[in-house]
């Protein structure tokens, strides 16, 4: 099974992710992992990788996807992806694919109390992270972001605790009989 939950900076990916990967047994992989895993490679040599990037000589998105496939190649598949690196699976298509969306003053709260930072910052750290994401896939797979016809399910996080939107994810996937092995 290959899961994707892609969503909004401050929806819960990383919180849904960990909690539906292992209520179903998957790896779980975020983005920060694929991104350890891509800088140590290039440990020896990471200024010299820096400047590349910098650059315009190595694309990154590129790199991370490329990392990504590994990843998955590795775990044969039974694999959740959460976060950024998730979209990177709109196109696979026996990828299960959900996005989380909230509402900004949700998300704010969320990002503010995770990282420990005013109100303010985080609601800016928003807006970078939602232009990024969509210039990212827009780029990369000539698709919205948040066109719910991407992905097999949408739900709305900020209304619901995430061990809800867990329970509700695991009802989804036995319904569907999307399968664990």
């Amino acid at each position: 099974m290959l899961i994707a939950v892609c969503g909004q900076l401050g929806a819960g990916c990383t919180e849904v992710g960990q909690m539906l990967a292992e209520k179903l047994g998957l790896k779980c992989i975020s983005s920060s992992d694929v991104v350890k895993a891509l800088v140590t490679n290039f440990r020896d040599s990471f200024a010299e990788f820096e400047r590349r990037v910098r650059s315009g000589e190595v694309d990154i998105d590129l790199l991370i996807e490329s990392k990504l496939k590994e990843f998955l190649d590795r775990n044969h598949g039974t694999t959740m992806v959460e976060g950024r690196s998730a979209f990177m699976l709109l196109n696979a298509p026996d990828a299960f694919k959900v996005l989380l969306v909230s509402p900004k003053e949700a998300r704010a709260r969320h990002i503010a109390e995770r990282r420990d930072i005013a109100l303010e910052e985080s609601e800016r750290a928003i807006r970078h992270s939602d232009s990024e994401r969509r210039s990212f896939v827009e780029r990369l797979y000539d698709k919205d972001w948040l066109d719910a016809s991407n992905y097999d399910v949408v739900l709305n996080t900020g209304y619901r605790d995430y061990k809800d939107i867990t329970k509700i994810l695991l009802a989804t996937i036995k319904a569907l009989s999307v399968t664990t092995e």
